[in-house]
């Protein structure tokens, strides 16, 4: 049975990039990603959860019943939230 990776991973990598944040492959679907040397967060792309160290986010599935970008504005506004809140 093969896995299908839902995270549009050049997007994700882009938008990563866009926010100054560097990625690094834990494991098969766990990345951890970083600011500053900090841990920011923990992204699972084939389920497209993100773990903040404090709360799991859900991101939607991009998919032609939905907007297919919805689930970058996701991404980018928790990023935004926190890398906003101090360190």
């Amino acid at each position: 049975m093969s896995r299908s990776n839902f995270t549009p991973m050049e997007r994700f990598h882009e938008i990563l990039h866009g926010h100054g944040l560097n990625a690094m492959n834990i494991g098969i679907n766990h990345i951890r990603i970083f600011k500053d040397s900090r841990k920011l967060f923990d992204y699972y792309p084939l389920r497209m959860k993100l773990f903040d160290y404090h709360n799991w986010h859900q991101l939607t599935y991009p998919s032609f019943g939905n907007d297919a970008r919805k689930w970058e504005a996701e991404f980018d506004g928790i990023i935004r939230k926190l890398t906003a809140l101090p360190q």
